[in-house]
């Protein structure tokens, strides 16, 4: 039944999905069918399968003028699938699937679908929705909030983490998708069912970010990671305890994927966030190393990121600032990028390069920086977001008395004068900071 059911789906289309499949009471007496699957055989494996792809094809089909999000999460929730859909990927009815002969529809290949089938639904109403690494702006009581907090209280995150020891290439990848989303999501609720349920474990965490899996796995992976370094420091020890510097160190050194290397970079910039916690393992393991070599990447991405990573590696203290000494140049050259946000990415770095220390002060005096961050601070297109942090950083090199004879040298205090009483007040603010590091009272 439910493979005819299905089939008439695929043929009538969006039009019989949305209307009469719900209209007539068909699609509640599915619904109710699966309610009940993961606690009675009242289906076959190939029955399951077969429901399950019908659900895919009829929640796809809902939703217009924008609002498919918000109207697939209703269609799921006043349908009670979300505990039905959960119920299917619990290791119980896994392993029963699992045991079923394969030549009556069970075994490993019907598992791994069902598992697939399963993230494909649950994903629908988030990827259409305003959800990234920001957040999403879906307000409170609405929809989609009624189902994140259901996908809670049942246990999504700690079922799909444990479903992952039994899943196949192609069903983890569909997994690793829907938990990265659900991660993005404000709140950090599904962060925290995610690490307690065993997210970070070492050998999860190593199989995820092997070379050899696919770059979208690797990606959805290093997007988890990330999330959970910038959502709070908590998460730090469990982070440094997963001891993946060698498969960073690895993916950096020998992924021709530059989507690959750029979210490592973004990775390591987001466990440097909070603290020097990871400095001395980043530096011992010799990922910093490879970063720096990414500044100067090919990929505008992996170097934007690279610059955003050695920025926050510099900010918390100088432990990292002798090996640091080589990103330098390639900093510099960062300060040219056309793409604003990397300028301001290296602007940033360069200035933390003395904020805890004068170490490389001279250096960066002697090497062109200090010239560079002029140059930046006042670029002929006019002020924008990296000029003003240019400026900034021109003021904390400003410290130090070999790049302060620099500044003075170049003649830029007259364009100082100027750009102190420009119209932009932070960039007035941060030309007021130079001016005052660079008198003689200091």
């Amino acid at each position: 039944a439910m493979s005819l059911l299905l089939q008439i789906c695929r043929i009538q289309g969006t039009r019989f999905c949305a209307g009469a499949l719900q209209s007539s009471g068909i699609w509640a007496l599915c619904c109710r069918k699966m309610q009940s699957v993961s606690a009675s055989t009242d289906l076959s494996p190939l029955g399951v399968l077969h429901a399950l792809q019908m659900v895919l094809h009829t929640v796809t089909c809902v939703g217009t003028g924008g609002k498919e999000s918000s109207q697939r999460a209703a269609l799921l929730l006043v349908s009670e699938l979300p505990a039905a859909l959960v119920g299917l990927i619990k290791e119980s009815f896994i392993k029963k699937l699992l045991k079923w002969p394969e030549q009556c529809g069970g075994g490993p290949d019907t598992s791994n679908r069902a598992v697939t089938l399963v993230a494909r639904i649950l994903l629908l109403p988030f990827e259409s929705s305003n959800c990234g690494e920001g957040g999403t702006t879906e307000p409170q009581g609405t929809d989609m909030e009624n189902l994140q907090t259901s996908l809670l209280s049942l246990g999504l995150m700690h079922n799909m983490v444990r479903v992952l020891g039994n899943c196949n290439r192609n069903a983890t990848e569909r997994v690793m998708v829907l938990l990265s989303r659900m991660i993005m999501l404000p709140g950090g609720r599904f962060a925290i069912q995610y690490v307690e349920s065993g997210g970070l474990n070492q050998q999860l965490v190593h199989s995820l970010l092997d070379i050899n899996n696919r770059p979208g796995l690797i990606v959805d992976s290093l997007i988890i990671l990330s999330m959970l370094a910038r959502i709070s420091r908590d998460y730090s020890p469990a982070i440094h305890k997963a001891d993946a510097y060698d498969k960073l160190l690895t993916l950096l050194q020998n992924s021709n994927d530059p989507t690959v290397k750029a979210r490592v970079c973004n990775f390591v910039g987001n466990i440097c966030r909070h603290s020097d916690f990871f400095y001395s393992s980043l530096q011992q393991s010799g990922v910093m190393d490879e970063v720096i070599q990414c500044a100067s990447d090919q990929d505008p991405n992996t170097r934007k990121f690279a610059c955003f990573a050695l920025g926050n590696a510099a900010f918390h203290s100088a432990t990292l600032y002798r090996g640091l000494k080589n990103a330098i140049g390639p900093l510099v050259s960062c300060l040219s990028e056309p793409l604003e946000k990397t300028r301001s990415n290296a602007a940033g770095a360069l200035g933390n390069l003395v904020r805890n220390s004068e170490l490389l002060a001279t250096d960066l005096a002697s090497s062109g920086a200090v010239a560079a961050l002029i140059q930046a601070s006042d670029p002929p297109s006019g002020v924008d977001g990296s000029s003003r942090v240019a400026l900034y950083s021109l003021g904390t090199v400003a410290a130090y008395e070999d790049c302060k004879d620099v500044i003075v040298g170049s003649g830029f205090t007259t364009q100082l004068q100027s750009l102190a009483q420009n119209k932009d007040r932070t960039t007035a603010k941060y030309a007021a900071r130079v001016l005052d590091r660079l008198s003689p009272q200091q």
